[in-house]
């Protein structure tokens, strides 16, 4: 996996679970009660079997994107029943992250997304020198051999290259060597270079992707209930097209994050908060036993 598609996942997972919270808030919208049916018709009666679904909440804990493929229904679904269906659906969230098959996803794609630690080596000036020395040989031989071929009017053009490349060949094997000097340096500096990028993405590695996935959705939950509390949920839209804005200019520039909060509304996110809350706690004292059994 290249660098650049590491750091595209990294950058993905950055608000991984606020975003899967998000995406299942937003549901709530066109939700019924799980405890009122059976599962499968659950999601048959958001517009989608539960496969997509299931998937959907995966992909958006996995990979931050907001999955509403499929949930068609939703303009049917009674405003009142907002507060349980939150309830249900965190439930299901919770069931879901703690089952062996997304352990098994996520260890995958912490696994890929590993850094891979580059080759700490660095070339001996004399490993260096040798190199040079032959490199130049090989094109002073060609250079001669050209001027053979060419004539002496091709002699006279490349005669000051020629004398260039047999200075240069002098300077490579004086021990002193500038030259040699400034490519071992160099070389040195890169690997240096590499590793210290090694160990940055590493570091990054290691917060984006915990070994214990549950340090992972502690950090989510968290952050879920830190953007909970910067929505104003008595904030104004006006009518601007076909589209609502707010009112007040600074809501209106806050992310989509923000916004998915706000139109979720007050009755959905006060029961998610108090679940996130009270999961919070279940993971905090199940580090403690761990530590104490330790």
């Amino acid at each position: 996996m290249t660098d650049r598609l590491i750091n595209i996942l990294l950058l993905k997972l950055k608000l991984l679970f606020i975003l899967l919270l998000v995406a299942l808030f937003s549901i709530l919208f066109f939700s019924f009660r799980t405890t009122s049916m059976a599962l499968d018709d659950f999601w048959k009666q958001l517009g989608m079997t539960r496969e997509q679904g299931t998937d959907g909440v995966k992909q958006s804990f996995l990979n931050g994107y907001l999955y509403y493929y499929g949930a068609r229904n939703f303009k049917n679904i009674a405003l009142n029943n907002r507060p349980a269906i939150a309830r249900d659906l965190c439930q299901y969230t919770k069931q879901y992250v703690n089952s062996p098959s997304f352990k098994k996803e996520y260890e995958q794609m912490r696994v890929a997304a590993k850094p891979v630690e580059p080759e700490n080596k660095v070339r001996s000036k004399e490993e260096i020198r040798k190199e040079k020395i032959a490199e130049t040989q090989e094109s002073i031989r060609k250079t001669e051999a050209t001027i053979k071929q060419m004539g002496a009017d091709m002699a006279k053009i490349m005669q000051p290259t020629l004398q260039v490349m047999k200075k240069t060949l002098v300077d490579y094997k004086d021990p002193n060597s500038k030259y040699i000097e400034a490519y071992y340096l160099g070389e040195k500096n890169e690997n240096e270079s590499r590793l210290r990028s090694y160990k940055e993405r590493y570091a990054r590695w290691e917060k984006e992707y915990p070994a214990d996935y549950r340090d992972k959705i502690r950090e989510r939950l968290h952050k879920f209930l830190e953007l909970a509390a910067t929505v104003d949920f008595n904030a104004e839209l006006k009518q601007v097209g076909n589209k609502k804005k707010f009112v007040n200019p600074v809501y209106e520039a806050k992310s989509y994050d923000w916004k998915q909060v706000y139109r979720a509304g007050k009755e959905v996110i006060e029961p998610a908060r108090q679940f996130a809350e009270q999961w919070i706690a279940e993971l905090n004292s199940t580090s403690k036993n761990n530590m104490a059994a330790n």
